[in-house]
């Protein structure tokens, strides 16, 4: 189960729900809050609870891939705001906004980012590289999933959102010869819905 820094423990802590089946995300409206409030939610829905996202639209943060809310308005079991570290994002000259998610989940959310035009350059080379690779192993027969892969990853998360700490899982992934493409492309697809950076989309188009 998910669990989150409480400012006034000072601890890493499960969420504590009013429903056990539904988790209520607030957030503030500038943009990294808002990136972490959508992770929270995609980790909720993974773990099988009915994730509420409480937040104004916000159409810089769409770009990001950050699913609109469903209220604008509400109490909520986890408000995201004071915990995330402050983020200085330069201008994106025309690369693919994702560039600007990925970028941010190679940080820890808690941490203060000031990202310069070569982080985003190589960020952007990075999406490619991944959605490459995706393409490339949605050719082979499909396989299921492999299960310990996506465990790792989800138990990062699962611990205060330790997003940086998925990466290297899925770069093990890319180069273990024990794991099948058909496999390994199930495998990133499954981390993908919580990560959120659309890597299915050179699939078919090289």
């Amino acid at each position: 189960m998910l669990r989150l820094y409480d400012e006034k423990t000072g601890n890493v802590e499960e969420l504590a729900l009013a429903r056990p089946d539904v988790v209520r995300i607030s957030s503030a409206g500038e943009l990294r809050p808002l990136l972490v409030a959508d992770l929270i939610r995609r980790v909720a829905a993974h773990h099988r609870l009915r994730p509420i996202g409480i937040w104004a639209a916000a159409p810089e943060a769409e770009e990001l891939n950050v699913r609109p809310a469903e209220l604008t308005s509400g109490e909520a079991d986890v408000h995201v705001g004071e915990t995330v570290g402050r983020c200085s994002l330069p201008s994106r000259d025309g690369r693919d906004p994702l560039a600007v998610r990925l970028a941010l989940l190679t940080r820890h959310y808690r941490t203060d980012v000031n990202l310069s035009a070569e982080d985003l350059r190589k960020a952007d080379e990075e999406l490619t590289s991944w959605r490459t690779r995706v393409a490339g192993w949605a050719e082979s027969p499909g396989k299921a999933l492999n299960r310990e892969y996506v465990d790792e990853a989800v138990a990062a998360l699962d611990s205060d959102l330790d997003t940086p700490g998925v990466f290297p899982v899925l770069s093990r992934l890319a180069d273990d010869a024990g794991v099948a493409p058909g496999a390994k492309f199930e495998t990133a697809i499954k981390l993908d819905m919580i990560l959120g950076l659309d890597l299915v989309a050179l699939v078919g188009r090289l």
